[in-house]
């Protein structure tokens, strides 16, 4: 009996044996590390882990390192260097997944310069190939400087060199700009009633919503210091959009469409390449037939017109505005007459030493004589 015990138990442990030697060729052998080669940790390394990842993606480091890359089995936490990279999970891409990278960012109180070490300082793609900008084109702005009118980083001037495309911003920060996705609010800085849409982020005084003359040519005179006629309205020269996104406002087209109409006058028109305006009432394009007047005793002929001046647009030394410069003293068919006894007909425009005193009266496209 006792022998019949021995050999079975041989018999079991051969048997056990062989299926622990199958067993054994099922379990595969691990497959070598690549990335942690000398060089792992150099940006200048063929061996860098930042150029393997762009080339085989989170999957492999997630195996050791944990789902979140916070150490896993490995020990080893890639947050260490990289405190952003834990939003690298599924449903990154998702708005509507708890780990939408957004969410992520402005959950753990990250800044967009987190995602550039590995993206790369303009977020093309860096070390790690996918492009941040295939879907965000205006988040090269995120950079150091970005909030420093003196930084060639600021947003601003990031803003304006792609003409002006709000809408790159209101994907991550809403659409009244107030926080969105990332909680940073650009209202905060811009806070006239129509945010970083307010006219005078673009025209003007950022400083002064009142004053929203951009800051080229003779706007500010026209606009906001006018010495001889009442202010001009902005659709006397352009086609003023109802909204930001008003169609023909921010197009492929920068520069502001002139389009002259009302008190500039039937046929008016501005060339952009001299930067004149040409044939315009308000700068002497007008004429007064003497068959159609009340006082043709002031007339020595048919009619009575201006000088058709076409002024330059950039020349700001105030003598495109002088009397005499838009009409002659008197006008072309008045009867002789000095700057002074301009007042004899025209009170209530002029004062005895030809200054304007009622700019409402002059160059407003009717002729104010008697008290009228």
């Amino acid at each position: 009996m006792k022998y019949v015990i021995s050999y079975l138990s041989v018999f079991v442990l051969v048997i056990f044996a062989a299926a622990c030697s199958d067993i054994s060729d099922e379990i595969t052998t691990p497959v070598e590390v690549g990335i942690h080669s000398e060089g792992i940790l150099n940006s200048s390394s063929n061996n860098f882990h930042g150029k393997l990842l762009g080339e085989n993606g989170f999957k492999d480091c997630q195996q050791c390192h944990a789902s979140t890359l916070t150490g896993g089995t490995a020990g080893e936490s890639c947050v260490k260097c990289h405190s952003s990279i834990g939003v690298h999970q599924d449903g990154i891409k998702s708005p509507s997944s708890d780990n939408f990278h957004a969410k992520f960012l402005k959950n753990n109180g990250l800044m967009m310069n987190e995602c550039s070490q590995c993206h790369g300082e303009e977020y093309e793609g860096g070390y790690s190939s996918p492009t941040c900008q295939n879907c965000h084109k205006g988040i090269a702005v995120h950079k150091t400087g970005i909030k420093s009118p003196s930084s060639e980083n600021f947003h601003g001037k990031f803003i304006q060199a792609h003409n002006y495309d709000l809408g790159e911003c209101s994907q991550c920060h809403g659409d009244n700009y107030a926080g969105g996705l990332i909680s940073t609010s650009c209202n905060t800085c811009h806070d006239q009633s129509n945010g970083p849409e307010a006219c005078n982020t673009c025209h003007g005084d950022f400083n002064d919503p009142v004053k929203i003359a951009p800051e080229v040519g003779a706007h500010y005179s026209h606009l906001e210091n006018t010495v001889i006629a009442a202010e001009v309205s902005c659709e006397t020269c352009h086609n003023v959009p109802a909204a930001f996104n008003s169609a023909g406002h921010i197009d492929s087209t920068p520069g502001a469409e002139v389009i002259l109409t009302g008190a500039a006058g039937e046929g008016s028109t501005f060339n952009p390449a001299n930067m004149t305006c040409n044939n315009t009432y308000c700068h002497g394009n007008f004429e007064f037939l003497k068959s159609e007047s009340n006082f043709q005793f002031v007339y020595t002929a048919d009619k009575m017109e201006g000088n058709n001046f076409n002024p330059d647009w950039n020349k700001l030394d105030a003598s495109q505005a002088a009397c005499g410069t838009c009409h002659g003293l008197p006008p072309v068919g008045h009867i002789p007459s000095d700057l002074s006894s301009c007042v004899n007909c025209h009170a209530g425009v002029v004062d005895a030493a030809g200054n304007i005193i009622d700019k409402s009266k002059h160059i407003n496209g009717v002729k104010n004589t008697f008290g009228n």
